[in-house]
């Protein structure tokens, strides 16, 4: 590796930990309904908002089946960093955008079917 490179990699990184209004809004409104325990990240199903999941056609909830199983299991991960601290570390910002994004484009396409 070139002495360049290797200097600009040993730099720590500029930008603070820490949530934008929007993600920090979408945490607030996901730890609130895990402590209200209207979301259960152990179960799928109460991840879904049933007046638009009940009406998408059987390939759509299949669809929205598999991708909120993927999404249970950030929230959970999401669950026990922010339980244990408290903080915006770089990991809980990761993970609250990785669930921002990929229910925002899930939704793009088959409706407001996720009651986060």
């Amino acid at each position: 590796m070139d002495e360049l490179t290797q200097k600009r990699l040993g730099q720590p990184l500029t930008r603070e930990a820490g949530l934008d209004k929007e993600h920090e809004s979408f945490l607030t409104l996901l730890t609130g309904r895990l402590d209200a325990a209207t979301l259960d990240p152990m179960k799928p199903e109460t991840l879904f908002n049933h007046t638009v999941y009940d009406a998408l056609p059987e390939e759509e909830r299949e669809a929205t089946d598999l991708t909120a199983l993927n999404l249970m299991g950030v929230i959970r991960q999401i669950k026990t960093i922010w339980t244990q601290n408290h903080q915006a570390s770089f990991q809980l910002q990761n993970l609250v955008d990785t669930v921002f994004q990929m229910k925002s484009k899930f939704e793009q396409k088959h409706g407001d079917v996720f009651i986060i």
